[in-house]
Formats: C-alpha cells, structure tokens, sequence
C-alpha cells in the first residue's frame, strides 16, 4: 500500500486519516465520516503498518463527538465484527464527553498559553528532588527496606525507584493475587476476551541486568514540590527477553495505600490485551480494554 505520494508513510490509509482529522477539527461532518470509514477500512488491509485499537476506535467516538449517533453504532457493530471488544464503561464515558463537548464547545482562540516546560524538564525536576526520607514518609503495603535510587540520562524519560528486597517480594506477589482476583471476576462478561487471563506472579522477575524488572516507582511529590496525587506505584513484569510472550503493567497507589488505577498487558504470541481499571465509587473498575493482534 505504500506509495511515495502519500507523505512521509507512503501510506494512503495514513493520509485519509489526517484529512478526516481536518475534516473533524472543522466540524465539516460527511466528508470527515466518509474519509474516517474508508481508512479505517484500509488500515485493516494495511500489512505494512500495526494500528492499534486505539487508532480504530476514533472510527466509534469522533461520530460521537460530531452527532452522529447512528454512524457511531454501525462503527462499533463493524469494528466488533472484525473482533475488537468494548466494555460498558468506555463508550459510556465517551458518551458523556462527547455530550458535554457539544454543551460546552473549546474555543481554541481563548485557550491559554502552553507551559514552555516540557514533560522530560519537569520529569527532571521531580526525579531529583525525590528522597528516601519522602518514601519513608508514605503509608504503603511495602517496607521501605532499601534506598531511592534514580535513573536520569540527558534523552528519555527519567524516573526514580525502589528495588524490591526481601519481604517485599512476598508482598508484591500478594498484590498481585489481589489483581488477578479482580481480573477473573472483571472479564466474565465478555466471552471474546480469553477468560485464562491471568499474571503470573511466581514468574515474576525481581531483577534484570539487561531488561526491564519490578520495582517500586517512587513519585512522591510533582515537579512544582506539591504532593502527588499517585505518591508511588508498583511497576511489575514478567520476563521481558520473551518478546510477544510477556505479562507486565502498573498498579498505582493513592495516599492511603491503595491500588486507585492500573493497567495491565498480557501479550501471547503478539496478541496483545491490555487492560484498565480505575477507582470509581470506591471500587477499583474495570473500565477499558486494549488490543493489538498481528492480523490488524
């Protein structure tokens, strides 16, 4: 499908989707639908490109957001037959946003100026700031057993952590279980999503010399010093030389010591589910599904 034409990708599906996104940014609604459906319908033909549902799933919400509900349905009816899954509570939310968006429409001349940071500076900011002595202070599940330790490089992200010794082992295993009590119980309702779903917690890798491991990531305060909204989170892993074959994802705490949102991938053989949940009404929810197969 590439061509040397269609811009930077030399792909036609890629140069529709940008014009269906000047199309929508203009509100001019048919042509915007009619050049949404025929690359989302080209991305599915795409070999030379892995779309994730993410990129499919604007097919569903921007015919939400411009009012056309029953362009909306028939997406999600064509992207279910092609095998994507949607929980109750994504298309909700979306529903409730796109509503509000018509209510309360942006006015793009009147937005305030961009902060001239940016993330990687502030990430900066955060990381070197943080110390042991604020890990110690937070109410969490784990024992504060060793020392901050901070991965800073001039490019990339920055992040500061904790490794996971001793007794910390068994309870990060324990959280674990927790998770997948909840996984189990979450995905009974959608029989397309393989109900063996689980993380393996004694494979669970602790340390790595050349791969990502499980640690606790310390993010105690913001770049501005104020206390953070998720002070600290557990970021858990599988083997990670096991390319399409991992388990991996993040659980976050609030302040008092709970998981309040997180995301976990299960890869097999390239077929990847991810899933996300969040604290709503004081239960941790399910509220959104990921995919990536090959074959998209």
């Amino acid at each position: 499908m590439g061509h040397d034409n269609y811009g930077v990708t030399g792909l036609l599906d890629y140069v529709l989707r940008m014009k269906a996104g000047a199309f929508y940014n203009r509100k001019e609604k048919e042509l915007c639908s009619a050049c949404l459906w025929k690359a989302t319908e080209m991305m599915f033909c795409d070999s030379l490109c892995s779309w994730s549902k993410q990129d499919y799933i604007r097919l569903i919400y921007w015919h939400m957001d411009l009012g056309m509900d029953d362009e909306a349905e028939r997406a999600k009816k064509y992207l279910e037959n092609k095998g994507m899954i949607f929980t109750e509570h994504e298309i909700r939310e979306r529903k409730y946003a796109s509503s509000m968006q018509s209510k309360n429409p942006v006015q793009r001349k009147h937005e305030k100026p961009k902060d001239k940071m940016s993330q990687i500076e502030k990430e900066h900011i955060m990381v070197k700031n943080v110390t042991t002595d604020d890990m110690q202070k937070l109410n969490m599940p784990f024992v504060c057993n060793t020392e901050v330790k901070k991965y800073i490089r001039e490019e990339g992200h920055p992040f500061a952590y904790m490794e996971i010794l001793g007794e910390n082992i068994s309870i990060v295993k324990a959280e674990i279980k927790k998770m997948n009590v909840l996984i189990k119980e979450s995905i009974k309702a959608y029989s397309s999503i393989p109900q063996d779903l689980r993380i393996p917690e004694n494979e669970i890798v602790f340390q790595s010399q050349n791969y990502g491991y499980t640690r606790i990531m310390c993010t105690p305060k913001t770049f501005t010093g104020r206390p953070s909204k998720y002070p600290y989170s557990l970021f858990f892993c599988t083997d990670l030389s096991k390319s399409g074959n991992t388990r991996h994802g993040e659980l976050y705490y609030g302040k008092d010591g709970t998981i309040q949102k997180a995301t976990v991938y299960f890869w097999e053989n390239s077929n990847g589910f991810f899933l996300n949940f969040k604290m709503i009404d004081g239960k941790l929810t399910f509220t959104g599904l990921g995919q990536n197969k090959p074959e998209w």
